[in-house]
Formats: structure tokens, sequence, C-alpha cells
């Protein structure tokens, strides 16, 4: 069995939060880590958990929501300052695009450091795999099985299941409770579960959108209820508000999933298996 880990870069949301960078894992097997989404500050926090950005050569896109994306520039175009000579992009519809903006957005910048004689490679070769629908990625460049599931939200989002020599690991990514993601996840070795309705305080414009926000994402509670009928055997918690209390979203969770519930900070290490 493959020694796998998730590091938790980033466990917040789109709201700033000085404790939460926005969402980003990055999937750990043997020495190969693989980044899943990329929100603002995610390549300071590779740094910080000693994952060299350079090092990165597959990045998964669960959706295109800004936090999810906005650390993508930073993680391009540092990752090739400091050496990277190659990069696979997985994601939905519409990532290519996305990663073309970006490299129109910084074509002078590109321009000017290749003029001082460093190679494009890494930066304007970057292989973009788009998929439209569920089912097993087809076109997956990685050695094991992946599989994906339309999540419920407002633009295409989609979990993973990742099986590694008979490890299953599963992130759901943003969405409200729903069948897909229980089907998904069955019996999987660990689930990294949307869950950012946490009770806290609430502001203003939180309580304006609480409704609406109640039709894409999960409680800790409903996120309980996803790991126990999927039969997982860990559930982590993650997407959190800055209003978010995390040991009442450990007690709710736990008080419906018998199993191992964590509410991570920032940069914590899961080991799977």
């Amino acid at each position: 069995m493959s020694e796998i880990s998730v590091v938790m870069l980033g466990t917040g949301s789109p709201r700033p939060n000085l404790n939460r960078s926005q969402p980003a894992q990055a999937l750990v097997v043997k020495d190969q880590a693989i980044l899943i989404d990329c929100g603002e500050g995610t390549t300071a926090q590779l740094m910080k958990a000693q994952i060299n950005p350079q090092s990165i050569k597959f990045l998964i896109f669960t959706h295109l929501h800004s936090d999810h994306t906005m650390g993508y520039a930073q993680f391009l175009l540092g990752g090739w300052g400091q050496g990277r000579s190659e990069l696979t992009i997985i994601g939905p519809k519409g990532t290519k695009e996305f990663h073309e903006n970006i490299l129109n957005m910084y074509s002078y910048d590109i321009d000017y450091r290749c003029s001082l004689g460093r190679s494009s490679a890494g930066v304007r070769d970057v292989q973009v795999i788009e998929f439209d629908g569920p089912g097993e990625l087809l076109e997956n460049p990685l050695p094991y099985k992946i599989t994906t599931a339309r999540m419920i939200h407002n633009v295409p989002t989609f979990a993973f299941r990742f099986e590694i020599d008979g490890t299953v690991i599963v992130v759901s990514s943003d969405t409200s409770p729903n069948e897909e993601i229980v089907h998904l996840a069955d019996r999987a070795d660990l689930l990294v579960q949307n869950a950012g309705l946490t009770t806290g305080q609430k502001s203003k414009a939180l309580e304006k959108i609480w409704d609406q926000l109640q039709k894409e994402h999960c409680t800790p509670t409903q996120a309980g209820v996803i790991a126990k009928r999927a039969n997982v055997k860990k559930v982590v918690l993650t997407h959190f508000l800055p209003e978010a209390d995390a040991q009442i979203a450990f007690e709710e969770a736990s008080a419906e999933f018998s199993g191992e519930v964590i509410v991570p900070e920032d940069l914590q290490i899961i080991k799977v298996g």
C-alpha cells in the first residue's frame, strides 16, 4: 500500500480570513503531490507545508469559482519561476479558457522573463484536460483511477474519487446534500466534505444570503449524515466561514457519524490508510 496523506492547505471560504486560507488540498502519494483547487494564498501554503510549488506537476480544479482559483496565477508563474518545466491541469469545461486568460493577462511578463533566457516550458505548454460530465476520468495522466460526480452548486462543480492501491480518498467540493456524493464516497477511507454552513455569529451581509447558501453548501450535521450513509472511515470538514465555531462543528457532525471526525486547521496533515 502506498503512503498517502492529504494536506489541508486552505480550509476557508471566499470571505477573507487571517486564520483560514482559501480552499486547496494536496493529495500526497509517496513523494508526489497533486494539488486540488488553488485558492488565494495556495503557493505560500505549499511552501509552509514544505511542498515545493515547482514539484507539483498536476492540478485539479473542482470548479471555477474565485475562491478555488484565485491563487492560480501565482502558482503557475511562481512555480515556473522556481524551475517547474511541466504542468497538467484537469478541470471542468471552461478551465482551458480560464488558463488562457491568465496567460494573456501576464503575456508581457512572460515575454520578459523568456527574454532573459528562461524556457517557456512549464507555462506556455501547459496541458489542459477538460471534462464535461460525471464518470470515470478517461483522459487521465495519473497512475490510478479517478471518478467524478456532479455536485449541487451554482456553477458546474464536481467531486473526485481517487482509488490508489486499495485506498479511496474522496473530495466533495462545494455542494448541498445529494445522493451522488453518498454514492461516490461509498466505503471511502477518507472523505473531505464541504461543511461551510457552520454555527456562529452571522454578519448582516451573510444573513441576507443564508437561505441561498443552504441550497449550495452543507452543514456539519449534513456532512455527518453523508459520511454515515456512505460508510466512510474518516470525514474531514472544510470550507469554513470566518464565524465558524470548530467545536460546535465537530459536535454536530459527530452526533450523526460514529467514525472519526476531523475539523482541521490550515496545513494539517491527515494520514490515510
